[in-house]
């Protein structure tokens, strides 16, 4: 009987400690890029809970009931570092006191967030520019930063980490070229666009193009600042204005039309990061071909 209840024990506790090492990692993350960056290294072994919900505005953000029960169960928090979540993060570190603090930022270096346009960003002149997953370049170094650290905590399948990181890094380093393959085609003097809120500061800055914004301090410009800016965009040559779900097109469309310019319509904080390069890829591409 003794054998048979050792059996029976082993049965049931065997098959419980091979499910439990095959737990998945509960990671948080504030924005859907993120996610997507996460899950670029972490594949089928992470479990993924998104702080933001898709075309939310962090800036007036207001986090629901149901998400901070989820990032409750999260065994980690990947952050970036900028600063964008710190006035709603302190109720989500009160729902879970155990969970790991990450900055993914390491060897990223900061801008400030980009000034030129119409005026300046709607809380403070010399803010951190928190849009570094909108350049290949930047992405390099947050999927680096994320396998560093899931090897750290889950070593037994480090291998798997390895080869997603190689294909993650191989995509964007095929992103990066399309980019500066599409820039150099691209005429001198028409190589900036206008955005509403300045959310490509390091995309154009990694690819040697000029972003200019068109909000004052997070609102629409009125008519004396509108003409200020077509005229600028005429002084440059402007061809491109990117127009983003979370803000208005009114103003966008104005300033294109006036320009003869193409709007585009791209959403830096959609899930579809790869996507979203695509879209300013083919941007440029056009401008390349007139």
């Amino acid at each position: 009987m003794r054998h048979i209840a050792r059996l029976l024990f082993l049965l049931v506790m065997v098959p419980a400690v091979l499910w439990a090492g095959e737990e998945h990692i509960t990671v948080a993350v504030s924005l859907q890029p993120y996610a997507t960056i996460v899950k670029m290294v972490g594949g089928a072994r992470v479990n993924i809970v998104t702080l933001l919900p898709p075309e939310a505005d962090p800036h007036n953000y207001e986090p629901k009931p149901a998400i901070i029960k989820a990032f409750s169960l999260a065994q980690v928090y990947f952050t970036d570092g900028s600063g964008l979540d710190k006035t709603w993060m302190p109720r989500f570190l009160g729902a879970n006191k155990n969970v790991e603090v990450i900055d993914i930022s390491k060897n990223i270096k900061w801008m400030e967030l980009e000034h030129e346009g119409l005026g300046l960003h709607e809380h403070e002149e010399h803010a951190i520019d928190p849009h570094i997953w909108t350049s290949p370049a930047r992405v390099k170094y947050l999927v680096r930063n994320v396998y560093e650290y899931l090897v750290k905590i889950d070593p037994e399948h480090e291998k798997y980490y390895i080869f997603r990181l190689q294909n993650a890094l191989d995509n964007l380093d095929k992103a990066e070229r399309q980019i500066n393959e599409a820039v150099i085609h691209m005429p001198v003097k028409s190589r900036s666009f206008i955005v509403f809120h300045p959310s490509y500061g390091y995309f154009a800055k990694d690819y040697k193009l000029k972003q200019y914004a068109i909000e004052v301090d997070g609102k629409e410009p009125k008519p004396r600042d509108l003409a200020k800016l077509i005229q600028m965009g005429r002084k440059n040559n402007v061809k491109i204005v990117f127009v983003q779900p979370q803000f208005s097109k009114r103003a966008a469309t104005t300033i294109a039309k006036d320009l003869g310019a193409t709007i585009v319509e791209t959403d830096p904080l959609s899930a579809d990061l790869m996507g979203n390069v695509q879209k300013l890829v083919n941007a440029i591409k056009e401008v390349g071909k007139k």
